[in-house]
Protein backbone atom coordinates (compact mmCIF):
# COMPACT_ATOMS: atom_id res chain seq x y z
CA UNK A 1 0.00 0.00 0.00
CA UNK A 2 1.12 3.31 -0.75
CA UNK A 3 2.30 5.67 1.88
CA UNK A 4 0.13 8.03 3.59
CA UNK A 5 1.63 11.85 4.35
CA UNK A 6 -0.50 14.54 5.84
CA UNK A 7 0.70 17.84 5.17
CA UNK A 8 -0.52 20.78 7.58
CA UNK A 9 0.02 24.57 9.02
CA UNK A 10 -2.46 27.26 10.14
CA UNK A 11 -4.18 29.63 7.72
CA UNK A 12 -2.33 30.79 5.41
CA UNK A 13 0.83 29.32 5.93
CA UNK A 14 1.24 27.69 2.70
CA UNK A 15 0.04 23.76 3.33
CA UNK A 16 -1.31 23.06 -0.03
CA UNK A 17 1.46 25.06 -1.92
CA UNK A 18 3.83 22.90 -0.04
CA UNK A 19 1.67 19.24 -1.09
CA UNK A 20 1.58 20.50 -4.59
CA UNK A 21 5.80 20.62 -4.36
CA UNK A 22 6.31 17.42 -2.65
CA UNK A 23 3.45 15.84 -5.20
CA UNK A 24 5.28 17.06 -8.09
CA UNK A 25 8.61 16.23 -6.80
CA UNK A 26 8.45 12.59 -5.70
CA UNK A 27 4.93 11.73 -8.13
CA UNK A 28 2.38 11.59 -5.61
CA UNK A 29 -1.38 10.98 -5.52
CA UNK A 30 -2.99 14.11 -3.89
CA UNK A 31 -6.32 14.74 -1.09
CA UNK A 32 -6.72 18.26 -1.41
CA UNK A 33 -9.59 20.05 0.88
CA UNK A 34 -10.82 22.18 -1.70
CA UNK A 35 -12.98 25.73 -0.79
CA UNK A 36 -14.00 25.03 2.49
CA UNK A 37 -16.11 28.48 2.33
CA UNK A 38 -18.03 26.38 -0.28
CA UNK A 39 -18.23 23.63 0.66
CA UNK A 40 -19.63 23.89 4.29
CA UNK A 41 -22.64 25.88 4.26
CA UNK A 42 -21.59 27.02 8.32
CA UNK A 43 -18.35 28.44 7.40
CA UNK A 44 -19.02 32.11 6.61
CA UNK A 45 -22.00 32.02 9.27
CA UNK A 46 -18.81 31.25 11.69
CA UNK A 47 -16.56 34.10 10.58
CA UNK A 48 -19.25 36.84 10.90
CA UNK A 49 -20.86 35.55 13.46
CA UNK A 50 -19.26 33.22 15.52
CA UNK A 51 -20.95 32.53 18.96
CA UNK A 52 -24.02 31.62 16.59
CA UNK A 53 -22.79 29.12 14.21
CA UNK A 54 -19.08 28.10 15.24
CA UNK A 55 -20.37 24.87 16.19
CA UNK A 56 -22.08 24.14 13.65
CA UNK A 57 -19.31 24.73 11.34
CA UNK A 58 -16.63 22.68 13.68
CA UNK A 59 -19.74 19.80 13.85
CA UNK A 60 -19.87 19.81 9.84
CA UNK A 61 -16.13 19.49 9.94
CA UNK A 62 -15.92 16.27 11.90
CA UNK A 63 -18.85 15.06 9.22
CA UNK A 64 -16.86 15.78 6.33
CA UNK A 65 -13.51 14.65 7.43
CA UNK A 66 -15.24 11.28 8.11
CA UNK A 67 -16.67 11.25 4.47
CA UNK A 68 -13.29 11.91 2.90
CA UNK A 69 -11.54 9.55 5.13
CA UNK A 70 -13.58 7.17 3.17
CA UNK A 71 -12.05 8.90 0.09
CA UNK A 72 -8.62 8.63 1.45
CA UNK A 73 -8.72 5.09 1.58
CA UNK A 74 -10.27 4.26 -1.64
CA UNK A 75 -7.10 6.36 -3.38
CA UNK A 76 -4.72 3.98 -1.09
CA UNK A 77 -6.55 1.12 -2.02
CA UNK A 78 -6.45 1.82 -6.00
CA UNK A 79 -3.64 4.38 -6.47
CA UNK A 80 -0.18 3.23 -8.20
CA UNK A 81 1.80 5.63 -6.74
CA UNK A 82 4.01 5.58 -3.93
CA UNK A 83 2.80 8.41 -1.85
CA UNK A 84 -0.58 10.15 -0.85
CA UNK A 85 -0.33 13.47 0.10
CA UNK A 86 -3.63 15.30 2.35
CA UNK A 87 -3.58 18.98 2.69
CA UNK A 88 -5.36 18.47 6.56
CA UNK A 89 -4.90 16.15 8.95
CA UNK A 90 -8.36 14.97 10.20
CA UNK A 91 -7.74 15.05 13.70
CA UNK A 92 -7.02 18.41 13.81
CA UNK A 93 -10.98 20.12 13.63
CA UNK A 94 -11.24 19.51 17.25
CA UNK A 95 -7.81 19.39 18.39
CA UNK A 96 -7.07 22.78 16.74
CA UNK A 97 -9.88 24.69 15.40
CA UNK A 98 -12.60 23.78 17.87
CA UNK A 99 -10.19 23.77 21.01
CA UNK A 100 -9.29 27.36 19.27
CA UNK A 101 -12.81 28.56 19.54
CA UNK A 102 -13.33 27.19 22.49
CA UNK A 103 -10.34 29.49 24.37
CA UNK A 104 -11.98 32.62 22.71
CA UNK A 105 -15.62 31.76 23.60
CA UNK A 106 -17.46 30.86 20.46
CA UNK A 107 -18.24 27.60 21.65
CA UNK A 108 -19.34 26.71 25.00
CA UNK A 109 -17.56 24.40 27.44
CA UNK A 110 -20.95 21.62 27.20
CA UNK A 111 -20.59 22.19 23.04
CA UNK A 112 -16.93 21.78 22.92
CA UNK A 113 -17.22 18.54 24.86
CA UNK A 114 -19.93 16.90 22.48
CA UNK A 115 -17.16 17.61 19.87
CA UNK A 116 -14.39 16.17 21.63
CA UNK A 117 -16.28 13.12 22.75
CA UNK A 118 -17.40 12.68 19.02
CA UNK A 119 -14.11 13.24 17.46
CA UNK A 120 -13.13 10.53 20.24
CA UNK A 121 -15.18 8.17 18.48
CA UNK A 122 -14.54 8.76 15.07
CA UNK A 123 -11.25 9.59 15.54
CA UNK A 124 -10.99 5.57 16.15
CA UNK A 125 -11.54 4.49 12.44
CA UNK A 126 -8.50 7.02 11.34
CA UNK A 127 -5.95 5.79 9.48
CA UNK A 128 -2.80 7.90 11.19
CA UNK A 129 -0.58 9.31 8.53
CA UNK A 130 2.95 7.88 8.31
CA UNK A 131 4.55 10.92 8.53
CA UNK A 132 3.36 14.70 9.24
CA UNK A 133 4.63 17.52 7.50
CA UNK A 134 4.12 20.81 9.59
CA UNK A 135 4.77 24.23 7.67
CA UNK A 136 5.99 26.55 10.32
CA UNK A 137 4.72 30.19 9.93
CA UNK A 138 5.53 33.58 11.85
CA UNK A 139 2.40 36.32 13.25
CA UNK A 140 3.54 38.41 11.14
CA UNK A 141 3.60 35.88 7.61
CA UNK A 142 0.21 35.32 9.23
CA UNK A 143 -1.25 38.88 8.99
CA UNK A 144 0.44 39.54 5.78
CA UNK A 145 -0.86 36.46 3.91
CA UNK A 146 -4.68 35.77 4.80
CA UNK A 147 -4.96 40.01 3.62
CA UNK A 148 -3.18 38.97 0.27
CA UNK A 149 -5.10 35.84 -0.56
CA UNK A 150 -8.45 37.38 0.29
CA UNK A 151 -10.78 34.17 0.82
CA UNK A 152 -14.06 35.20 1.09
CA UNK A 153 -15.75 34.86 4.63
CA UNK A 154 -12.71 34.51 5.62
CA UNK A 155 -11.99 35.87 9.08
CA UNK A 156 -9.23 39.11 9.38
CA UNK A 157 -10.00 39.16 12.69
CA UNK A 158 -5.77 38.69 13.99
CA UNK A 159 -6.78 37.86 17.37
CA UNK A 160 -9.14 34.79 16.26
CA UNK A 161 -6.11 33.83 13.16
CA UNK A 162 -3.90 34.05 16.51
CA UNK A 163 -5.95 32.15 18.45
CA UNK A 164 -5.89 29.07 15.63
CA UNK A 165 -2.13 29.81 15.00
CA UNK A 166 -1.39 29.59 18.68
CA UNK A 167 -3.67 26.16 18.68
CA UNK A 168 -1.28 24.71 15.87
CA UNK A 169 1.54 25.01 17.59
CA UNK A 170 0.44 23.39 20.77
CA UNK A 171 -0.90 20.93 18.20
CA UNK A 172 2.37 20.01 16.78
CA UNK A 173 4.10 20.15 19.78
CA UNK A 174 1.96 17.47 21.61
CA UNK A 175 1.81 14.97 18.69
CA UNK A 176 2.51 11.57 19.21
CA UNK A 177 0.92 9.41 16.59
CA UNK A 178 3.67 9.41 13.86
CA UNK A 179 7.24 11.41 13.00
CA UNK A 180 6.98 15.21 12.54
CA UNK A 181 9.20 17.01 9.65
CA UNK A 182 9.17 21.06 10.25
CA UNK A 183 9.36 22.88 7.12
CA UNK A 184 10.75 26.65 8.23
CA UNK A 185 9.14 29.50 8.31
CA UNK A 186 11.56 31.34 6.13
CA UNK A 187 12.33 28.18 3.27
CA UNK A 188 11.03 29.79 0.17
CA UNK A 189 9.57 27.16 -1.93
CA UNK A 190 9.96 29.32 -4.93
CA UNK A 191 13.90 29.75 -4.10
CA UNK A 192 16.50 27.40 -5.18
CA UNK A 193 17.72 27.38 -1.65
CA UNK A 194 14.03 26.45 -0.44
CA UNK A 195 13.31 24.07 -2.44
CA UNK A 196 16.72 22.23 -1.63
CA UNK A 197 15.88 22.28 2.17
CA UNK A 198 12.78 21.04 1.89
CA UNK A 199 13.63 18.12 -0.04
CA UNK A 200 16.74 17.34 2.13
CA UNK A 201 14.72 16.91 5.04
CA UNK A 202 12.24 15.22 3.61
CA UNK A 203 14.27 12.56 1.68
CA UNK A 204 15.19 11.05 4.67
CA UNK A 205 11.78 9.92 5.02
CA UNK A 206 10.49 9.78 1.75
CA UNK A 207 13.70 8.94 -0.71
CA UNK A 208 15.01 11.12 -3.38
CA UNK A 209 12.61 12.76 -5.43
CA UNK A 210 11.84 11.66 -8.89
CA UNK A 211 11.63 15.28 -10.52
CA UNK A 212 14.31 17.66 -10.28
CA UNK A 213 12.87 20.64 -11.96
CA UNK A 214 12.30 24.26 -10.82
CA UNK A 215 8.97 24.44 -8.74
CA UNK A 216 6.49 27.06 -10.11
CA UNK A 217 3.21 26.43 -8.74
CA UNK A 218 1.32 29.59 -7.71
CA UNK A 219 1.26 30.54 -4.03
CA UNK A 220 -2.28 29.30 -2.44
Amino acid sequence: MSKYIAVTGAVGAGATTLVNFIAEKWKAETLLEGQIEALNPFFQGAQHDPHRWSFASQAHFLAASARRHDDLRQILACTEKPIVLEDRTPFEHTGVYANSAHRLGHILQDEFRVLTELSRVIERSYLVPALLVYREMTDDQLIERVAVRGRQGESTDFARLKSVHDAFKDFISNWQRSPVVRIGHDWDLFSTEGQQRTIDVLSAHLGKPTLRDTFEHPLK
